[in-house]
């Protein structure tokens, strides 16, 4: 038995295909790794330095930039990878038009918040700390490299030039708090983040033999990519919204200090989502390109996938809940004490957040984009109304609750209305619950 087992090993450990992609992962769960250690330790450092009130007035900056981030990535970023699998003869072409609509896409960006700031009644120091932010966001667009290093397994070059930027950006970030630098430093180092990723991104690019003197736009082919990624676009300012207004109804309704307790909380609760994020990530280009040989495998890919992701939230939750708000009030300090609370109840978003992630991956490669839009601005809708009512019967507890139930209705409920929606109900279902049997459109599918 030791011997077929150590020969099976070995068989899957040589399979060129799995070789690629463990490798791909490797690299990719390294830059993560990278990202959750500098982003607690240094966001320890930062947070008890600046205090609840600061700590919360740069979130609720941040958070308020990236509502508007979704006009500046056109939602494209899955269809484009897609579309380079799919198509790596056009490459070219696909890059060269994706790179002009986002340039398109960041001035349009640039303009609303530009617009919003200055008829919103804030003070001219907080405009100050969001137009900073909103600078990085123009190199942004140079992200187009990242799509070209996913679609070609070669996420090594993106996780290094993330880490070298995460390496700066964590030095200064340190370096600022020590001085009792001023907010709009941490936010200019939030722009200078995206620039040297961007920077890096674009030498590997020429390393890897890639020349982006080759790339041209294609009217007909941004066209395309702007058809496709309508409804991702929408679904997408659906979910931005969800994940960023939180932020700031709560600084709008409890102040700034309430929202650093909270910022806390959900900085910590997104470091969890990291490593399965990078795993689907990864994973699809897989799924793609399996569907186009054999759905049979392809939907139990997808299912195995799903059913791992949720068996690693089963095991995550209980140590990292008793952990996690030991750990907050010890190392963020007494004052932080109410953000170890929220902690525990956003925890539970993981149950459904860790299979969701394949779950939306799966929804892209069946072409489900406009469900997708759908289910994600009834998402937004439920997000927004339960924020409000939480806010006024619960306070700062409430919040965290109304984002686990909006996941439950995004990820179960509001797709049950569309035919192929309730196929991948089914499907996330039975992947939580594989004793479910498999349904008759999807039998003559698979």
């Amino acid at each position: 038995m030791l011997e077929e087992l150590r020969q099976q090993f070995h068989r899957i450990a040589g399979h060129r295909g799995i070789r690629r992609y463990g490798a791909n992962t490797l690299w990719m769960l390294a830059e993560k790794g990278c990202r959750l250690v500098f982003g607690f330790l240094v966001g320890i450092y930062v947070a008890r330095q600046l205090g609840p009130a600061r700590y919360g007035l740069l979130n609720y900056a941040v958070s308020f930039v990236a509502l508007f981030s979704v006009l500046a990535t056109l939602g494209m970023d899955p269809v484009v990878v897609r579309e380079l699998v799919r198509r790596p003869g056009k490459a070219n072409s696909i890059l060269g038009s994706a790179l002009g609509l986002k340039a398109a896409g960041f001035a349009v960006m640039a303009f609303v918040v530009g617009i919003v700031l200055l008829v919103s009644p804030m003070s001219d120091s907080d405009r100050g700390l969001m137009a900073v932010i909103l600078a990085g966001y123009g190199f942004q667009v140079f992200q187009i490299f990242d799509f070209s290093f996913q679609a070609r397994v070669l996420g090594k070059y993106s996780a290094m030039s993330q880490i070298a930027a995460l390496a700066v950006s964590s030095g200064f970030r340190l370096w600022f708090a020590w001085q009792g630098a001023p907010l709009w430093c941490f936010a200019a180092v939030e722009s200078g983040y995206m620039a040297l990723s961007a920077f890096g991104y674009a030498l590997f690019y020429r390393k890897t033999g890639g020349c982006f003197r080759l790339w041209r736009f294609d009217r007909a082919e941004a066209a395309f990519l702007l058809r496709e990624s309508l409804p991702l676009l929408l679904a997408g300012a659906a979910a931005m919204f969800y994940l960023r207004f939180d932020q700031v109804i709560v600084t709008w309704m409890l102040g700034d200090a309430a929202n650093g307790q909270y910022a806390v909380a959900v900085r910590l609760v997104e470091v969890l989502f990291l490593v399965p994020l990078v795993v689907s990530d990864s994973f699809f280009p897989s799924l793609v390109g399996t569907r186009s040989t054999s759905l049979l495998r392809y939907y139990r890919r997808t299912e195995q996938l799903m059913r791992f992701m949720f068996y690693c939230a089963l095991a995550i939750l209980p140590p990292a809940a008793v952990a996690g708000y030991f750990l907050i009030v010890q190392l963020y300090g007494a004052a932080y004490r109410e953000a170890a609370w929220l902690f525990v109840f956003l925890l539970f978003k993981i149950l459904l957040v860790y299979p969701g992630l394949v779950y939306g991956k799966w929804y892209l490669a069946e072409g489900m984009q406009k469900i997708s839009m759908v289910v994600g601005i009834c998402g937004c809708c439920t997000s927004v109304l339960l924020d409000y009512l939480m806010i006024l019967w619960w306070g700062l507890p409430g919040v965290a609750a109304a984002a686990v139930v909006t996941n439950f209705f995004t990820y179960l409920v509001f797709p049950l209305f569309f035919r192929k929606g309730r196929a991948g109900v089914r499907l996330f279902l039975r992947s939580l619950l594989p004793v479910l049997p498999r349904s008759t459109d999807e039998g003559r599918r698979g």
